[in-house]
């Protein structure tokens, strides 16, 4: 989603735009199915009269009953084709929403994203975008055809008799009444069940990530019974979403039988009279059910609509988080420039969060080719700001921060030259060649191998069984700590990046491990723009400046260390 973009892009009526074509051609050709019907309906009407009543015999009907097949088949492969092209709708919309949707998280960033829980996030790119489907496949085109259908039959009844015209126009239209009645309560219910999914997929994902501390402090049986509290809330307001189908199902089934039975017994009256003809009540008494047959569609799709309501508005919360200012930036991948970065300057920097004070205010600074650069101070005193702003994930709210190559021209594009370590780097179920690719897919297992040694790592690699083929496990469970640590600095460098920012490379290492990995990028900052956020004195010793923070604003220790590095 761009930023212009207008909220009600997210509703659904902005979604039907995305598959319009297919949605107009699932109600033409849903009306033109409705329209053989009744006229096979018709037909038959006519042959049971001919042969019943007028004599005639199958021989001399052959060409009406062939029509009659004609229109029955016919009626059947369109309607096939409408429902075939409804849920093609259903399934490019809820795709390309859930596609944007992405595409926006990554827009909006780490920073932005942390404004809606990550659970709610999750629940909204899966039940919610599952819901979109059968609301633009089914609802849609039963809510036109609850209007073509019936108007069609409307039309021959009139023509055929005026009192079953009557009865069919005033009770047809109290079943959408009632049905609205019912479905004002219902989406109260519906927000209400959601509501219990999003603490249900919290809980659940929250579990998940805790699950190694609850069992170490003995807390997965509470959690277990917190679980199945939630999944009891959320059952009990599913239930109640069924009582209310149920009640639009009876209020339905009421009104029509209703409808029928006057019918019925105002041509059976007219029939035993002699005042009505066989042909035109028989026809009347077919067309009859199938009046109310669309209302019957809709009524049971109508709990789609209420569930495509809620997941709407949730969407639309994702679609509201601020995306960060990506002007003049490509895809993160190669932009097919080759000028060096040697330089980064800030300015003036300032930056914050919104509705807390600034987390650092007025810092200039400048960065160089070939340095290292530790970045220190107490928590709160902007560490990890700092680096979201030089990462992109965060605008200042004064200041710059510009690039510049060797001739000392401005880069515009410099963020797309940046590598990222975080403090927990996430290792995918998968080898150890899939885990380095995640950086660069089609990288050689030459590239590989250079990556690994810069980052001190090829040999451990080489002395497991597999080598590179070597399974990493679950989030890195068959690796110790460091290899961890030291496979995320070779997987960044696989890019050969000109800027490489690390956050806590060294947190949660033994003294030896902790040694290797400062060492290795120690090396790495031979020829490139190296910052790293830390507190750990190994890697502080090795640094050639330092960039200290203070939690009082603007207050910040820039210096420069070569000559005891």
């Amino acid at each position: 989603m761009h930023a212009h973009s207008s909220n009600n892009d997210w509703q659904t009526a902005g979604m039907a735009r995305r598959a319009k074509g297919w949605l107009a051609s699932s109600v033409m050709l849903g009306g033109m199915a409705a329209v053989l019907f009744v006229l096979h309906l018709t037909l038959l009407a006519g042959l049971i009269d001919a042969l019943t009543f007028h004599g005639a015999s199958f021989a001399t009907e052959q060409h009406t009953l062939f029509l009659l097949i004609a229109a029955l088949s016919g009626s059947l492969v369109l309607q096939g084709l409408a429902d075939r092209a409804g849920l093609e709708a259903g399934l490019r919309i809820a795709a390309q929403v859930r596609q944007d949707a992405l595409r926006h998280l990554f827009r909006a960033g780490p920073v932005g994203a942390t404004t809606l829980p990550a659970g709610r996030i999750l629940t909204t790119l899966t039940e919610g975008v599952d819901a979109l489907e059968p609301y633009f496949a089914q609802y849609i085109p039963r809510a036109a055809m609850m209007v073509v259908l019936p108007v069609l039959i409307l039309g021959v009844v009139f023509h055929l008799d005026g009192w079953s015209f009557v009865i069919l126009a005033c009770t047809g239209p109290l079943i959408p009444v009632f049905m609205a009645l019912v479905g004002y309560s219902a989406q109260s219910i519906m927000d209400r069940q959601w509501m219990q999914l999003v603490v249900l997929g919290s809980s659940f994902l929250d579990s998940l990530r805790g699950l190694p501390t609850l069992r170490l402090l003995g807390q997965t049986q509470a959690s277990i019974a917190r679980m199945a509290a939630a999944t009891e809330a959320h059952r009990a307001s599913t239930l109640s979403v069924m009582k209310v189908a149920f009640l639009t199902s009876a209020v339905l089934e009421f009104f029509s039988s209703l409808s029928i039975a006057l019918v019925a017994v105002v041509f059976g009256a007219r029939l035993l009279s002699g005042t009505a003809d066989f042909r035109s009540a028989f026809l009347v008494l077919l067309l009859a059910p199938e009046y109310f047959m669309p209302l019957r569609a809709f009524s049971a799709s109508y709990h789609a609509r209420q569930n495509a309501t809620a997941a709407a508005s949730r969407l639309a919360d994702v679609f509201a988080l601020p995306e960060m200012d990506i002007t003049n930036r490509a895809d993160q991948q190669n932009t097919g420039t080759t000028r060096r970065i040697e330089q980064i300057v800030c300015s003036g920097l300032s930056a914050g969060y919104d509705g807390t004070p600034p987390a650092l205010q007025d810092l200039s600074c400048t960065f160089s080719r070939g340095t290292l650069t530790v970045i220190t101070g107490e928590s709160g005193a902007g560490k990890t700001t700092f680096l979201r702003l030089v990462l992109g994930f965060l605008q200042p709210t004064s200041g710059k921060i510009r690039a510049y190559d060797a001739t000392g021209s401005s880069v515009a594009s410099w963020q797309n030259h940046i590598a990222w370590v975080p403090q927990r780097p996430v290792m995918a179920l998968g080898s150890i060649a899939d885990t380095l690719r995640l950086a660069k897919p089609d990288a050689t297992e030459a590239e590989l191998r250079a990556a690994a040694q810069q980052a001190d790592a090829l040999d451990f690699i080489l002395a497991l069984p597999e080598g590179f083929e070597t399974s990493v496990g679950e989030r890195g469970g068959c690796l110790s700590g460091g290899q961890i640590k030291r496979l995320a600095l070779a997987r960044a460098l696989l890019r050969n990046p000109d800027i490489l920012c690390l956050d806590e490379p060294t947190s949660d290492l033994d003294p030896e491990s902790a040694l290797r990995v400062a060492q290795a990028i120690r090396r790495c900052a031979a020829d490139r723009i190296v910052l790293v956020a830390t507190h750990h004195a190994a890697m502080m010793a090795l640094a050639d400046q330092r960039l200290h923070l203070n939690q009082r604003q603007g207050d910040s220790l820039f210096t420069d260390q070569r000559a005891c590095a």
